[in-house]
């Protein structure tokens, strides 16, 4: 037995011996063909990093070849895919370019905005068909966020501008974007705050009012949503918009929320009851007054607050109304008179349901739901009235103030801004802005522009959220036209409330017709 063990190991030693030494003698990879790898490396793609809508998405990795540099031996092909989790993990995938250089215009499909993409460079070697690759994670952003929006008139036809916190600017926005033209435009109306009326998904408005074409906008790519008439039940039979807004009553977790949507439309008023009922909530018919007439033509202004969600004025009964959003009787949405009289022995300054004057302008002041109205009395006499939206059982009555005022040449105003941080109203006449102050009752001050520019707007930054220096960012904005070209002025106001000299100017606008600050 042991001579066999012997054998078997002997036989077994040869063969592995055998095996070794052909082992080391195989040189077959000698003829292998050597292949050209691709290394792709770019900074850009560490991070995510954000793209503005509008903009061009301009990427061109560094390449290098392990065999030359020859570039006609490889194919490109830049794909883009939806990278949010909660959609499905299918999202097609979408070619959009097929050079090594990509640019690409950033605006609307396969790029979503808020969404985050992965663009993906893939290289083939045509030779070998190997591929090689590089991601790119981005963020469709909106370079719009932040910035006065700027409503034009250029021959007839309405134009956006805007103007960003670097002080740079941006025309022919709303041509670019839209085919709708805007023939005769009038105004524009932005809500600070999201409105949830299921038209379209929970977020703040942009409406754009013009003698037509009015229309409701993205409030984010200024895009057009809905036209004008889609807003209401039952459109109105003449068109003729003056106001499209939404009021607030209160601020919740840090955030304000709608409580009544108030169009006035050929000096009639019509509501939105959001949140009264499930489903799509759009303007009503024309709203009754209390003798269930729709007799009356209200002044363009809306204002609304804590107690009272909406407030207008009658032109023609020379009266305030007020408009509830839910009450049984009269019916949600219509006009209501105001208590008559004073309250809790305290006697009202002026009668709200009776105050027998023409408004002319109206404003916020710089308290808190007070506002400031300027009136004409039969005499051609101004009047200043101010008075708030809210009351309590300590002070029941909402009248604050009835001041014959001392403001030369505010009748004939044309264009007017109140101050939200001191007690001053900025008005217009011909090239010159005066600085009424309504604790005095004086012009303190005025600034005249150049001869043969005419002041069309004129509009207070009311909204610096998160601003812990509130008197940089408080900003007066002037516009001027002198016939050819409109042109737009930074004013820097002070605590107490002064204009000084003009910090900024910009040119190249039409004839701008209103003006609003956006965030």
């Amino acid at each position: 037995m042991k001579r066999i063990y012997k054998k078997y190991a002997a036989l077994l030693f040869l063969l592995i011996a055998v095996l070794l030494v052909r082992c080391t003698k195989d040189h077959s990879n000698q003829d292998l063909t050597p292949v050209n790898s691709v290394a792709l490396s770019d900074p850009k793609s560490k991070a995510v990093f954000t793209v503005f809508q509008g903009d061009t998405l301009k990427l061109k990795p560094t390449l290098s070849q392990s065999m030359g540099n020859d570039l006609s031996q490889l194919e490109f092909s830049w794909l883009v895919y939806n990278n949010n989790g909660a959609l499905s993990l299918a999202a097609p995938r979408i070619t959009i370019s097929n050079e090594y250089e990509l640019k690409y215009l950033v605006k609307g499909d396969p790029f979503i905005l808020g969404e985050p993409y992965v663009v993906r460079l893939t290289v083939k070697n045509k030779a070998t068909g190997v591929n090689f690759f590089l991601n790119y994670n981005i963020l469709i952003g909106n370079k719009y966020g932040t910035g006065w929006l700027v409503l034009e008139d250029k021959s007839g036809k309405g134009d956006l501008s805007f103007v960003f916190p670097d002080n740079t600017v941006e025309h022919g926005i709303y041509t670019d974007r839209n085919t709708t033209q805007l023939v005769g435009p009038r105004k524009l109306e932005l809500t600070p705050f999201p409105v949830g009326d299921d038209i379209s998904a929970v977020g703040k408005r942009l409406y754009i009012l013009a003698q037509s074409g009015s229309q409701e906008y993205n409030y984010l790519t200024m895009v057009k949503k809905f036209d004008y008439s889609y807003e209401f039940f039952s459109p109105p039979a003449v068109q003729n918009p003056q106001v499209m807004t939404w009021t607030s009553q209160y601020v919740y977790s840090g955030v304000r929320s709608p409580a009544l949507g108030i169009v006035v439309n050929n000096n009639k008023a019509h509501s939105n009851l959001v949140g009264g009922f499930p489903g799509v909530k759009k303007w009503g018919d024309v709203a009754l007054n209390p003798q269930g007439s729709n007799d009356y033509s209200l002044a363009p202004f809306v204002v609304g607050g804590p107690t009272y969600p909406a407030i207008v004025y009658d032109n023609k009964d020379k009266r305030f109304y007020h408009i509830r959003a839910y009450n049984p009787s009269p019916v949600a949405g219509s006009l209501e008179s105001f208590p008559s009289g004073g309250t809790a022995g305290v006697s009202s300054v002026f009668e709200m349901n009776n105050v027998g004057m023409t408004m002319l302008f109206q404003d916020s002041a710089d308290v808190v739901h007070e506002y400031n109205a300027l009136m004409k009395n039969d005499d051609n006499q101004a009047y200043l009235l101010r008075y708030k939206t809210t009351n309590t059982t300590t002070a029941p009555n909402i009248t604050l103030a009835k001041v014959l005022m001392n403001a030369p040449g505010i009748l004939t105003y044309t264009a007017a801004a109140g101050s939200t941080s001191t007690p001053h109203i900025y008005y217009s006449n011909d090239n010159k802005v005066s600085c009424y102050e309504t604790s005095s009752n004086t012009v303190v001050e005025s600034y005249s522009f150049p001869v043969g520019e005419q002041i069309t707007a004129i509009k207070y930054a009311k909204y610096t959220p998160n601003d812990t220096d509130p008197v940089k960012k408080a900003r007066l904005v002037v516009a001027t036209w002198n016939g050819t070209e409109g042109r737009l002025y930074y004013f820097t106001i002070s605590s107490t409330g002064s204009m000084g000299n003009y910090t900024n100017m910009f040119k190249g606008f039409g004839k701008i017709v209103d003006i609003a600050y956006k965030y």
